[in-house]
C-alpha cells in the first residue's frame, strides 16, 4: 500500500490540471518563436533560458543553440535570453496569427567577464552550467573543453571529478563509478539517453573505462530522473553525449602525446585523437563530426596480499596467515570512434544518426609467489603464473527524429547497442607445487616496518626461490567470450496547452527494449587428479612418477631485486607460453581433468533473454515566473527467462553429466516521479524533488552456477540465487543553486534514499565441498535481498572564472566539490549490527584550480575517496559466526581510501598550435583492501606517476 499512495497523488496531479486546460481549435490562430542564440565569437550557447512574457513561458537552447516556443497567442511579447556569463538580451517581438517570429540573438560577454578570453575553458563552463540551470533534473554537467584540461584516459576518469561520484580502481585506472554512496550496480549509463549494455559477464554495470574521455562532446550525471527516462537509476544515470556540429565553420582538432611510466622496468605510453567536423551548405541544414581516439598505457606493480586472522596471543595486534607477493604487468590499449550527422528538414524538423564504438584490451600477466605462516600450521610455499586476455568493446548506433508542429511535437529513435567481453571465461594459468613438503617450512610471520608491510621471513637455508625446487602441477586454459546485444525502439507526443494562463506541456510516450546475454566458456584443466572411480577407489593417479617438468624449465630473465621498495624479495618467475608449447608437445603427461573443466567451464555459460516495456505520462507547467513543475509516472514491466547450468558429480567427485536449469519471471513497476523548481530570483534557485526507481538483479546472479575460485586463499566457492528480486528505491531531493555572473554557480544540497529489499553479496566460510580440496575450507559467496536500507548525503559544489579579482588574480578558476553521506543496511543474516552500504564513501571531495591566460593552462587536480565497503563478511550470529569483533580481522572488506593528484600545463604556440605536459598519480595513490581495520590489509599496491607530454593543433579562428 506504501507505494500507491505517491502513485495516486500523481495521477491526480497529472490529471486535474486538464479541467481547465485549453488547447486551441483553430491550428491557423496559433503562432510561434524559434531561433539561435550564439556568443560573440559566433558559438552557440546550449542551455541558454529564453523567458517570455506575458504568459512566462520557459525554455532552454538544445545542443545546437536553437530554441522554439508554440502555441502562442498573436500579440506582442517581451522575449529574455539569459546565460550565465553574458549579458541578458531583451527584445519585444510580435507574433502573428500562423506565423513564426525569428529571434537570432548574439549575447555579448557580461561585465564581470570582460577580462576573460573566449576561450575553450570558458566556453566548456558557460555551456555546462546553463544546461544544468535550464535542466528539468538536478543534474552535473562536464564538457570536452573542461576534459581536456586534466589527464582523463577515460570516461570514467572523468566522473571521478565530478561531485557525488567515487570511483572503483583497478590496475591503476577507474573502471566503475559509485554515484552517491551507492554501488556501481544502482547506477545506469546512456549514450543521449539510449541504454548502454555492459560488456561484463557477471554484472548489469558499464566497464566505464573502455571509452576513451576525449571521444565524447559532454557528460551528464542525472541525480534525478523524469519519467521520460530509464528508471533502473538508483544513485543516478551517466549520460554520454557524442560530439555535434554546431558551426560552419570547421571543426578540426588533432593531438598527439607520449611519455612514460617508471614502475619496474618502465614502460611506454602515448595517445593519439583527432576530430573533424562542421555544417554545410547555404542554409547549413547538414552537419557530420567524426571523432577517433587511441592510448597504449603499459604499466606494472608490485602487490602484497596478506591474509589476516585473529593473533594467538589475544592481543589486537595485526597477525597474518599467509601473504602473497605478486607482480603484475598490463598493457592497456583503448581505441573508440564517435559522431553523428543529421539534417534539418526544417526550422523545427531534423533527423539524425549518432554512433560511438569503443574497443579496451585490458592484457596482462601475473607471476604469484604465496607463502605460509608455519607458526600456525599454514607452512608451505607454491608459485602461480595467469595471463590476461579480457577485450572489452562497447558500441551503440541510433537514428531518430525531432518534429516541432504549432500545438505538439514528437521525438522518436530506434537503436541498436552491442557490447562484448573476449577472454571473460578466465585467465589462464600454471600452478607449481614443491617437490618436497618441507619447503617453506622454516617461513613464519613477523611484524614488519610497518603495518602495511608484513614479513615473512625463512631460514637461509630454506630455498623457496631455487626454481628446481617446484615442479608444474596443473595448467589451465580458457576460451570463450560474453556479450550483449539490445534492440530498441522509444517514442514521444508533446502537446501544448494553457492552463489558466500558464503555458503546460503534456507529453506521453513508449519504449520496448529487447536484451540478449549470455556468455560462452571453456575452461580446461590439465593435472594429475584421478579421473576415474577406480583410480579414486586404489588410490592411483593416470601421471607418471616424477614425469611433471620442472618450474626451472620454463624461467625467463626477469629480476626484480626492488620488489615493493626492497622490503621483499622476488625470485625468478615463469613464461607461460612456454608452458603452453609444453603441453602441445607432451600429451597425456598431464591429463584433462574432466570434473575439474566441467565444474571451471559450464556453470560460467548461461543465456539471459530480457524485456522491458515502458509507458509514461508527464506534465511540465510554469506556475507564474518563480514556480515550475513536473509531474509524471512512468511504468516498466520486466519479463525475464534465462538457461544456467549445473555440474553433477558422483560421492567420489567423479563427473556424471551437466544439466540445463531454465528460469524466468516478470514484474510491472510503477515509477513517480514530481520535480518543482522555484526561482528565488534571476539568479537562484531552489528544487524539491521525490522519485522512485529500481535496480534489477545482475543477470548472471539469477543464474543456478556453482564456481570455485582456487586461486584465492582460502578458495572462493560463487553460487547463484534464482529468488532474487529488484530492489527499490524512494528518492527526495533538495537542492538550493546560485549562479555567479562571472561564469560560476554555488550549490549545496541534501538527498535521502529509502531502500526496500536491497541486494547485496555475504562470504561465509564453509568446509570444502569440493572434491580434491587445495584448502579445508571455502569463502561461499552468494547475493541475496536485504529487508530494507537507507543512504542520505550532503551535496556541496562550487565553480566561478574568478574575473573580478584584480590584475593577473582574474585568471584564477576555482572548481570544487564535496560529499558527505552515511548509510545503514539492516536486516542482513547472521549479524545483529547494521553496516553501511556497500560503495559508500563517508567523505568524499575533488579540487580543480586552474590558472588561464590567453596562451597558458595550468591545472590541479586532486581527488579523494573515502574509504568504504567492498563486500560484506562479518556474521556474528549462528553457525557461521566469525572470531572476532567487525573491526577485527574477520571484518566486512574495505577499500583503503584513496588521494591521487594529477596537473597538466598547456602553452599556445599560435597557428592553432599547443604543447602540454602531464603528470598523472603524482603523489603515487594507492589501491587496496583491508578487513575491519587499516591493520588488518588484505591487498596494498602502487602504481607510480605517469609523466607524457606533446602537441594539440585546433583549427584556429581570431
Amino acid at each position: 500500500m506504501r507505494a500507491r499512495v505517491p502513485v495516486l497523488l500523481l495521477l491526480l496531479l497529472l490529471v486535474v490540471p486538464f479541467a481547465n486546460a485549453t488547447i486551441s481549435s483553430d491550428k491557423s490562430s496559433a503562432g510561434s518563436i524559434s531561433g539561435t542564440v550564439k556568443d560573440p565569437s559566433g558559438a552557440v550557447l546550449p542551455g541558454s533560458q529564453i523567458a517570455l512574457e506575458p504568459g512566462a513561458a520557459k525554455t532552454a537552447a538544445d545542443a545546437q543553440g536553437n530554441f522554439v516556443i508554440q502555441n502562442l497567442k498573436p500579440g506582442t511579447y517581451t522575449v529574455t535570453i539569459s546565460a550565465v556569463g553574458f549579458a541578458t538580451n531583451v527584445s519585444t517581438v510580435v507574433v502573428n496569427a500562423g506565423a513564426n517570429a525569428l529571434v537570432n540573438t548574439t549575447l555579448k560577454l557580461a561585465s564581470t567577464s570582460q577580462q576573460v578570453a573566449v576561450n575553450g575553458s570558458l566556453e566548456g563552463d558557460v555551456a555546462a552550467i546553463n544546461e544544468q540551470r535550464t535542466s528539468e533534473n538536478i543534474l552535473n554537467v562536464t564538457t570536452a573543453d573542461t576534459i581536456q584540461n586534466l589527464p582523463n584516459q577515460s570516461v570514467a576518469t572523468v566522473l571521478g571529478r565530478m561531485p557525488g561520484v567515487t570511483v572503483q580502481i583497478n590496475e591503476g585506472e577507474a573502471q566503475y563509478v559509485q554515484i552517491r554512496g551507492t554501488e556501481p550496480r544502482l547506477s545506469n549509463t546512456t549514450v543521449d539517453g539510449v541504454s548502454v549494455p555492459g560488456p561484463d559477464p557477471q554484472v548489469r554495470q558499464v566497464d566505464l573505462w573502455v571509452i576513451p574521455g576525449d571521444l565524447v562532446g559532454s557528460i551528464d550525471i542525472n541525480k534525478t530522473l523524469s519519467a521520460n527516462q530509464d528508471g533502473d537509476a538508483i544513485g543516478g544515470s551517466v549520460n554520454l553525449h557524442v560530439r555535434q556540429a554546431t558551426s560552419s565553420r570547421p571543426t578540426l582538432d588533432f593531438e598527439s602525446l607520449g611519455g612514460w611510466n617508471p614502475i619496474d622496468t618502465g614502460q611506454p605510453w602515448f595517445r593519439d585523437d583527432a576530430t573533424v567536423g562542421k555544417r554545410f551548405g547555404a542554409h547549413q541544414r547538414f552537419g557530420a563530426i567524426f571523432s577517433f581516439s587511441y592510448d597504449l598505457n603499459d604499466l606494472g606493480t608490485d602487490d602484497v596480499e596478506p591474509l589476516p586472522d585473529v593473533n594467538p596471543d589475544g592481543s589486537n595486534a595485526p597477525y597474518f596467515d599467509t601473504i602473497a607477493l605478486n607482480e603484475y604487468f598490463y598493457n592497456h590499449t583503448r581505441y573508440g570512434f564517435g559522431g553523428s550527422m543529421d539534417y534539418k528538414i526544417s526550422d523545427n524538423s531534423d533527423l539524425f544518426v549518432h554512433g560511438i564504438f569503443s574497443n579496451f584490451k585490458d592484457y596482462g600477466q601475473k607471476y604469484e609467489y604465496d607463502i605460509g605462516n608455519s607458526a600456525n600450521g599454514n607452512a608451505g610455499v607454491s608459485f602461480h603464473n595467469s595471463l590476461r586476455r579480457p577485450n572489452y568493446q562497447i558500441s551503440d548506433l541510433f537514428l531518430g527524429g525531432n518534429h516541432v508542429f504549432t500545438h505538439s511535437f514528437i521525438h522518436y529513435v530506434a537503436a541498436i547497442s552491442h557490447s562484448r567481453e573476449g577472454g571473460a571465461a578466465g585467465n589462464p594459468g600454471a600452478d607449481y607445487t614443491p617437490l618436497n613438503s618441507n619447503l617453506g617450512s622454516t617461513c613464519t610471520y613477523v611484524p614488519g616496518p610497518s603495518i602495511y608491510r608484513p614479513q615473512f621471513p625463512c631460514a637461509a637455508n630454506d630455498p623457496i626461490y631455487d626454481p628446481t625446487q617446484y615442479a608444474l602441477q596443473d595448467i589451465n586454459l580458457t576460451t570463450g567470450q560474453s556479450s550483449q546485444l539490445n534492440l530498441q525502439a522509444s517514442g514521444s507526443v508533446g502537446l501544448n496547452y494553457h492552463l489558466g494562463s500558464h503555458a503546460s506541456t503534456f507529453e506521453f510516450g513508449a519504449l520496448i527494449r529487447n536484451a540478449h546475454k549470455g556468455q560462452y566458456a571453456f575452461s580446461p584443466t590439465y593435472d594429475c587428479n584421478p579421473q576415474t572411480d577406480d583410480q579414486v577407489n586404489n588410490g592411483t593417479s593416470p601421471c607418471s612418477a616424477n614425469a611433471n617438468p620442472l618450474m626451472s624449465q620454463f624461467t625467463t630473465n626477469f629480476t626484480n631485486p626492488s620488489f615493493y621498495g626492497g622490503s621483499y624479495k622476488y625470485g625468478p618467475v615463469t613464461s607461460f607460453e612456454s608452458t603452453e608449447k609444453w603441453l602441445a608437445a607432451n600429451p597425456g603427461v598431464l591429463p584433462l581433468d574432466e570434473p575439474e573443466t566441467h565444474l571451471n567451464s559450464d556453470p560460467a555459460n548461461y543465456n539471459l533473454q530480457e524485456r522491458i516495456t515502458a509507458g509514461y505520462i508527464m506534465n511540465t507547467v510554469d506556475l507564474g515566473s518563480r514556480f515550475h513543475l513536473q509531474t509524471g509516472l512512468r511504468i516498466e514491466a520486466t519479463n525475464e527467462s534465462n538457461t544456467g547450468y549445473l555440474v553433477i558429480n558422483d560421492s567420489d567427485g567423479i563427473y556424471i553429466s551437466t544439466q540445463a536449469v531454465n528460469g524466468g519471471g516478470s514484474y510491472i513497476n510503477p515509477l513517480p516521479s514530481v520535480q518543482l523548481r522555484y526561482g528565488i530570483d534571476q539568479n537562484s534557485d531552489l528544487r524539491a524533488v521525490f522519485g522512485m526507481g529500481i535496480s534489477r538483479p545482475d543477470p548472471y546472479e539469477l543464474v543456478p552456477y556453482k564456481t570455485l575460485d582456487e586461486t584465492k586463499q582460502p578458495n572462493v566457492e560463487n553460487i547463484g540465487n534464482p529468488a532474487l528480486v529488484a530492489e527499490h528505491a524512494d528518492d527526495y531531493d533538495l537542492l538550493y543553486e546560485r549562479f555567479l555572473p562571472s561564469v560560476g554557480m554555488i550549490e549545496a544540497g541534501y538527498f535521502y534514499k529509502h531502500l526496500t529489499k536491497p541486494l547485496f553479496q555475504t562470504e561465509t566460510e564453509v568446509p570444502n565441498p569440493f572434491p580434491n580440496p587445495v584448502t579445508p575450507t571455502v569463502l561461499l559467496t552468494q547475493w541475496i535481498n536485504g529487508g530494507h536500507a537507507y543512504v542520505e548525503g550532503i551535496e556541496f559544489a562550487y565553480q566561478q572564472h574568478l574575473s573580478f579579482l584584480p590584475g593577473a588574480l582574474g585568471h584564477a578558476q576555482i572548481n570544487a566539490n564535496m560529499t558527505w553521506t552515511r548509510s545503514k543496511n539492516y536486516d542482513i543474516p547472521n549479524r545483529t549490527d547494521a553496516p553501511q552500504l556497500v560503495g559508500q564513501a563517508p567523505f568524499s571531495y575533488n579540487i580543480t584550480p586552474t590558472y588561464e591566460t590567453k596562451r597558458a593552462t595550468v591545472s590541479v587536480g586532486i581527488s579523494y575517496n573515502g574509504p568504504n565497503i567492498a563486500s560484506y563478511q562479518w556474521q556474528n550470529e549462528g553457525s557461521n559466526a566469525v572470531p572476532g569483533p567487525v573491526n577485527g580481522p574477520f571484518g566486512d572488506n574495505y577499500y583503503f581510501e584513496r588521494t591521487q593528484v594529477d596537473a597538466q600545463a598547456s602553452y599556445y604556440l599560435g597557428k592553432g598550435f599547443t604543447i602540454t605536459a602531464s603528470e598523472e598519480n603524482a603523489n603515487n595513490a594507492i589501491l587496496g583492501f583491508y578487513n575491519g581495520s587499516k591493520q588488518y590489509m588484505t591487498q596494498r599496491e602502487y602504481y607510480k606517476p605517469i609523466y607524457y607530454g606533446g602537441i594539440r593543433w585546433t583549427q584556429h579562428h581570431e
